[in-house]
């Protein structure tokens, strides 16, 4: 069996592993549950679904840790010095005679989604939003908990809920996001839902009050002014952040690749992907953007490719492609 590079993608929603070979062939493919250190079950939580997830990958790939001769893991909450430290301890625990890894923020991950060279800006918003970018001289930036603005479905949501709440105390605009929110969780009023999200015992779980997502950007799509306010100012937020990442990287000049994913941005006709797109110049004047084809998971994959001197060829590139796992494996 030739040299295997392993690629991992964590986040919130979910954790996605794929091993290749030096050609780009993906030879094995795993996804499991939340490997954010940060997220509600706890680091030990999130280093178990990460090396769950890769051994399934490399038992697809019938190989065993042994046989990886280089690894880009790409894991959200690694946002401080101290992250990247637990995560290089909890592998050399976990992982005997750990491979040539890198260890960075999920929001790398996608960069060489859209420029293969991995220089530019990536700005992903699925559950949450992730915007990272590397510059010529190999500077690196990611957003992290600079992020002040709600952002992502999570962002979406919490915003909706907040107007229907306020609207339904008088305290703001009425807005059809009501009508929308209670038909979408089957509630029968504003106090049932807000009862449903703030109790103490059996309230909405995360992935639940993400779940709406969809329905702000369809009432925003649909004209209502509160939903439509709420996904242009996440759009302007989204494009303020990838600015400040290219300037934090050198990325002046043009042209700067700028590497769209997520759930959020994706989706057919985003309305908030359409405000980022129109905001983004003017926070990076030379942006080229990227609608990226390829999911995150793959962008590590190619990391650990490059990172161990394999030319990213567009052979290597087109065979990866071809060989991904089917889409639905990899959507959230």
């Amino acid at each position: 069996m030739g040299a295997l590079y392993l690629g991992v993608d964590a986040g919130n929603s979910k954790t996605a592993a794929l091993v290749c070979d030096a050609t780009g062939a993906i030879a094995g493919a795993g996804r499991s549950g939340c490997g954010d250190i940060y997220g509600e079950a706890g680091p030990e939580a999130a280093v178990t679904e990460v090396l769950a997830v890769v051994d399934v990958a490399l038992g697809q790939a019938g190989a065993g840790r042994a046989d990886v001769a280089g690894a880009a893991f790409r894991l959200a909450g690694v946002d401080w010095p101290e992250d990247r430290t637990y995560w290089e301890n909890a592998l050399a625990e976990r992982y005997p005679a750990p491979p040539p890894c890198s260890i960075l923020n999920d929001g790398y991950a996608a960069i060489r989604c859209g420029e293969p060279s991995g220089i530019g800006v990536a700005v992903a918003a699925g559950t949450a939003a992730a915007i990272a970018a590397r510059g010529p001289d190999g500077a690196l930036w990611d957003m992290g908990w600079w992020g002040q603005y709600p952002m992502g479905a999570l962002g979406l949501a919490n915003e909706a809920l907040k107007a229907v709440n306020l609207a339904e105390l008088d305290l703001a605009p009425a807005t059809a996001l009501t009508e929308g929110l209670l038909a979408h969780y089957g509630r029968p009023s504003v106090a049932e839902l807000n009862h449903w999200f703030t109790r103490r015992e059996g309230a909405a779980t995360h992935l639940q009050r993400t779940g709406c997502a969809r329905v702000v950007t369809a009432v925003a799509a649909a004209g209502d002014p509160v939903a439509a306010a709420i996904v242009r100012a996440q759009g302007r937020h989204l494009a303020v952040y990838a600015g400040v990442a290219a300037r934090r990287t050198g990325l002046t000049g043009a042209p700067v690749g700028v590497v769209l994913s997520g759930s959020v941005l994706m989706a057919d006709a985003s309305p908030v992907a359409e405000e980022l797109l129109a905001e983004l110049p003017g926070h990076i004047p030379g942006a080229v953007p990227h609608r990226s084809r390829l999911a995150p998971v793959a962008g590590a994959a190619l990391d650990a490719l490059a990172e161990r001197g394999v030319p990213l060829t567009d052979a290597v590139l087109d065979r990866l492609t071809r060989t991904l796992p089917p889409k639905e494996f990899l959507d959230t």
